[in-house]
């Protein structure tokens, strides 16, 4: 079974999008900034393990508590 791993946005903050032109002079300084609501951050795709594994796995790659991980299970 596949599953995509997410970070909620109970585990998320002071996200931002940049919308404007990645072309900008100076993009780093620009009004094109919003913050992000509600964001929910994609780890990865991770198929043929179990959820603790994957936990584990995603947990060990970013240095992060397993605890804070949302696993949604996708089809074939």
């Amino acid at each position: 079974m596949k599953r995509i791993v997410v970070i909620e946005s109970d585990y998320a903050r002071d996200t931002q999008i940049f919308s404007g032109n990645p072309n900008e002079e100076d993009y780093i300084e620009s009004d094109s900034w919003y913050d992000v609501k509600y964001p929910n951050l994609y780890i990865g795709i991770f198929e043929g393990i179990d959820e603790n594994e994957i936990r584990k796995k995603a947990a060990k790659d970013l240095g992060v508590h397993e605890g804070i991980f949302t696993l949604y299970e996708i089809g074939n």
